[in-house]
């Protein structure tokens, strides 16, 4: 085996140690197989630890209902008098009873028709909470595989410029070239080497964010699935806004808080009749009359209703309050669905203009950047061209293409917002994959 072959063994063998150590090495719980999208945010929904606090809200919601539909307890009234400290006679009254709060206008059932919108409010909240995830964990996913390509396209770079580097310094001792000659592609060689060194630990930091939204450790290793989705064709604005208007949790929040108010609303129709309270009970006592014969004990069975009349407190000041909390409530309904259709349209708009530059980068700009290369280290091989213009047009394709995969990634990122824009990311992510 030749040194040269030797020295690009151990240079390749020192490559993949180096990213295995950043990566966190391979280990007994490293995936066996790449991580699609979707499993990303099916593993987040179930795993982050901020979602899992979230959940509680339900069963908070859930155990309010559950108080909303209870009466009130009956009470046991017991009352007694004597004479004992006055003339000390022997003469008493002492009674025992029971009453019991009645409500007569279902104040509890309206109670509870409040508990259960609150219910759903929490189920809402969470679904937003799932989607804000979602949307971050595609966020950072998108970002790791256009970080992944720039890594890649550095190390095609990296090879084209070790073999240039290689063949000029073959060239100087033939004294074919200059010190120049080699000490700029030498120089280039080593940009491009600091370029995937920061690369390799910007990817670091995204898979440790990755892996706190996935609910792990930050140093677990994941290999991610790099399937792209389609740019080849959008579903029509007018279908993401109506997807956008029946999917997104936010606008199905602010509908349930307009029925929570028309429910509280109705409460407090029913609470300008307070409670009436019944009662029962039994009562004993003996009388001492002057010059009359000592008295037996009496007994009687006694029944009582307490009514309050709504007179001066009708509960208008909450019946008020209600009435503008479900104008305001419906009011805000309006506004976000005017705001939903606009950020689709603009996210939509964003999306379309990114996909039609990357359609001019794919199909013309790459294409003749690479021939270009090819026909510089031609011309360089002949002797035709000096080494300086083949560093110069191998460096025109590397920005060339650090261009396209920064247009990529802004496609990327705006085709995550229109998802979370539509409120659909699993199942519309599933439908956009590529073959």
């Amino acid at each position: 085996m030749s040194l040269r072959w030797a020295n690009k063994g151990a240079w390749h063998l020192f490559i993949f140690l180096v990213g295995n150590a950043l990566l966190g090495g391979c280990n007994q719980n490293a995936n066996a197989a790449e991580m699609t999208l979707p499993q990303a945010i099916d593993i987040a929904v179930q795993s982050n630890k901020d979602l899992q606090a979230v959940r509680y809200t339900v069963e908070q919601a859930r155990a309010r209902l559950l108080q909303a539909g209870l009466p009130p307890n009956p009470r046991l009234d017991i009352a007694a008098r004597n004479d004992l400290i006055f003339r000390n006679e022997g003469e008493y009254v002492a009674s025992i009873g029971i009453s019991q709060q009645f409500s007569v206008t279902n104040r509890i059932g309206h109670q509870k028709e409040v508990a259960r919108v609150d219910v759903a409010l929490a189920l809402a909240e969470i679904r937003q909470a799932e989607l804000k995830l979602a949307g971050e964990v595609m966020s950072r996913f998108y970002s790791l595989l256009a970080l992944n390509r720039q890594i890649d396209a550095r190390e095609r770079l990296i090879a084209v410029d070790q073999k240039l580097v290689q063949g000029s310094r073959n060239r100087f001792k033939a004294a074919e070239v200059s010190e120049l000659d080699v000490n700029t592609a030498q120089l280039d060689l080593q940009r491009l080497t600091q370029e995937r060194a920061l690369l390799l630990s910007q990817r670091v930091s995204q898979l440790a964010q990755l892996n706190q939204l996935l609910g792990r450790s930050a140093t677990q290793a994941i290999e991610l699935d790099g399937t792209l989705p389609t740019s080849d064709s959008l579903p029509s604005l007018a279908d993401q806004q109506r997807r956008a208007l029946s999917l997104r949790p936010d606008l199905r929040f602010a509908l349930l808080n307009a029925d929570r108010a028309q429910a509280n609303q109705a409460l407090a129709y029913a609470q300008r009749w307070e409670d009436w309270t019944v009662g029962v009970g039994l009562e004993q006592g003996r009388q001492v009359i002057d010059g009359a014969p000592p008295q037996g004990t009496s007994r009687a069975l006694g029944l009582s209703l307490s009514i309050p009349l709504p007179l001066r407190n009708q509960n208008q000041g909450n019946i008020a309050e209600a009435a503008a909390v479900g104008a305001q409530a419906y009011a805000s309904v309006e506004a976000l669905k005017l705001s939903i259709s606009n950020q689709v349209a603009s996210d939509y708009a964003e999306t379309e203009r990114l996909q039609q530059a990357l359609s001019e980068y794919q199909h013309s700009m790459l294409a003749v950047s690479t021939r270009n290369v090819r026909l510089a280290q031609q011309g360089y091989n002949q002797g035709l061209i000096p080494i300086s213009d083949v560093v110069l047009i191998q460096r025109q394709q590397g920005e060339l293409n650090i261009a396209y995969l920064n247009t990529l990634d802004q496609f990327l990122q705006a085709l995550a917002r229109l998802h979370i824009a539509t409120g659909d990311l699993v199942r519309y992510e599933a439908e956009q994959k590529a073959p």
